[in-house]
C-alpha cells in the first residue's frame, strides 16, 4: 500500500522537494551553527564567528560534491564505486597509524591545512560499493556465484565497521553497521541474507567487543539512566551533558524563550553546537521547534524512500533507500541522546550540527540521491534511465535507450 501511494508522486516533484529541502537543511544548519556556537567560539578562538566561518566554507566545498555527485552518471558510480570505497578503507587504515589524536580517539587525517575525518565519508562510500555488489548478485548466472559476492558484501561490511571502531569510535561504528544493513535491504538482498549477514556480525562483534570497547566506552554506557537498575548508580560527571541538555528541553516549554536567548549554549552546555545542538533548539523555540525539526527529516526520508520505490533496478534502489534511512537514522540517534534514551557517544545531527566532514559527507549523499531522482525523470520523459543495464558508464549516457513511441498509419484495402 505503501509503494502504491510512494509511486503516485511525479519523478519531477521528488527532485523538487529533495533539493529544496537540500537548500533549506544548510541554510538553516549555518544559523543554527552560528547561534549555538558564538559563546564557545568567542571563549576558544576569541572571535564569535570563527566555527560559522569554517562552517559555511565546507558548506561550499560541500555543494560542488554534490553538484559533482549528480552530475556523474550512475551507471559510471556504480562501475568504480568499489574504487571510492577501497579509498575509504585506505584513509581509515591510515587514520589508526597517523591520524589526529583528540584524548582517547584518533579519528582526524590531515592534509596540510586541510583537517577531515575518514569515517563520515565512508558511510557514503560503503553504501555505494554494497549496492553494486547487490546489483551484481541479482544479476549472478548460477548459486556459487552468488555465494562469494555475499562473501565480499559480508567482508566489505564487517571490515569498514571494524576499522572505525578501532579508532575508537563507538557511534561511528553502530552508524557503518546499521546502514550497511539497511543497504543490503533497500537493495532487495533477499532477507534471509540479511539476517545471516546481522547475525553473523553480532555474533563476531559479540566476540570481539573485548578488544574493541575501551574502559571510557564502557563508563559513558554506564552513565545513563536507563541502562541502570538503580538510579544511585548513576555516575554525576559523565551524566552531566545530558542533565543539561534535559534542562534545557524543560525550560524549552511548549514554543521556547526566544531565538538566540537561550541560556545552556552560554558554556553550560558542552557540545552545544555538535552533539547537542538539538538540546539548544528545544530551549530557544519549545515543543514546537522540536517537531519542526523532526518533521523536516521525516519529510526528506519519506521522499527519499519513494526515489527508492520507483527506482527499478538494485543499485539505484539500494542507494536511494540507504541514504534517505542514513539521515533519518542519524537524526532519531541525536535526538535520542539528547533526551537520555541513549548514552553520549556523538551522534551529530545532519545539517544542523557544527562539523565539516559530516557536513560535506550529507551534501555528497544528497546529491547522490537527486542523481537517482533524475533518473526517474529521464525516464519519465522518454530519454532513458538506468534500468537494469545501469547505463553504459559514458558520461552523456543516462542508460540503455529505447525507441520512442511512433503513430504507424493503416494501410488502407479496397475490397471492392
Amino acid at each position: 500500500m505503501a509503494a502504491r501511494r510512494a509511486n503516485h508522486w511525479c519523478p519531477k516533484t521528488l527532485t523538487s522537494v529533495l533539493l529544496s529541502s537540500t537548500i533549506v537543511g544548510v541554510i538553516v544548519g549555518l544559523w543554527v551553527v552560528h547561534n549555538a556556537s558564538y559563546p564557545y567560539s568567542q571563549a576558544i578562538f576569541d572571535d564569535p564567528f570563527a566555527i560559522f566561518v569554517r562552517q559555511v566554507k565546507y558548506a561550499v566545498l560541500g555543494f560542488g560534491l554534490a553538484v559533482l555527485a549528480f552530475s556523474i552518471p550512475l551507471g559510471l558510480i556504480s562501475r568504480f564505486g568499489w574504487t571510492l570505497h577501497l579509498l575509504s578503507i585506505v584513509l581509515l587504515l591510515l587514520t589508526l597509524f597517523f591520524g589526529k589524536k583528540v584524548g582517547e580517539a584518533q579519528r582526524w587525517l590531515s592534509i596540510g591545512s586541510i583537517q577531515f575525518q575518514p569515517s563520515e565519508f565512508a558511510k557514503i562510500t560503503l553504501i555505494i560499493c554494497i549496492a553494486f555488489l547487490a546489483h551484481k548478485w541479482e544479476t549472478a548466472a548460477n548459486i556459487k556465484q552468488r555465494f562469494w559476492i555475499w562473501v565480499a558484501i559480508f567482508s566489505v561490511w564487517s571490515l569498514t565497521v571494524t576499522l572505525v571502531l578501532a579508532q575508537p569510535h563507538l557511534s561511528g561504528g553502530l552508524l557503518v553497521a546499521i546502514i550497511g544493513i539497511a543497504t543490503m535491504f533497500f537493495a532487495r538482498l533477499p532477507i534471509y541474507l540479511v539476517l545471516a549477514t546481522l547475525f553473523l556480525g553480532f555474533g563476531v562483534g559479540y566476540i570481539g567487543q573485548e578488544y574493541l570497547l575501551h574502559s571510557y566506552q564502557r563508563e559513558r554506557l554506564q552513565s545513563v539512566k536507563w541502562l541502570n537498575f538503580s538510579s544511585e548508580r548513576e555516575n554525576e560527571q559523565k551524566a552531566y551533558q545530558v542533565r543539561q541538555a534535559l534542562l534545557g528541553l524543560q525550560v524549552g516549554g511548549w514554543f521556547g524563550q526566544g531565538a538566540n536567548r537561550g541560556r545552556q549554549k552560554h558554556l553550560f552546555l558542552p557540545a552545544a553546537h555538535t552533539d547537542f545542538v538539538f538540546a539548544v533548539i528545544g530551549e530557544e523555540f519549545g515543543f514546537a521547534g522540536s517537531f519542526i525539526v523532526i518533521f523536516f527529516f521525516g519529510a526528506i526520508t519519506y521522499f527519499g524512500l519513494c526515489v527508492a520505490s520507483q527506482a527499478k533496478d538494485a543499485f539505484a534502489a539500494g542507494l536511494a533507500g540507504a541514504i534517505a534511512f542514513s539521515l533519518w537514522l542519524q537524526a532519531t540517534l541525536h535526538i535520542l541522546v539528547n533526551i537520555n534514551l541513549l548514552p553520549p557517544t556523538g551522534f551529530p545531527l545532519p545539517f544542523l550540527s557544527a562539523g565539516g566532514s559530516s557536513l560535506c559527507a550529507i551534501l555528497l549523499g544528497m546529491g547522490l540521491l537527486l542523481n537517482v531522482s533524475k533518473n526517474l525523470v529521464m525516464k519519465a520523459k522518454g530519454r532513458g534511465g538506468t534500468e537494469n543495464a545501469l547505463g553504459d558508464g559514458r558520461w552523456r549516457d543516462w542508460g540503455t535507450h529505447l525507441p520512442s513511441h511512433r503513430h504507424r498509419r493503416r494501410r488502407q484495402i479496397n475490397f471492392a
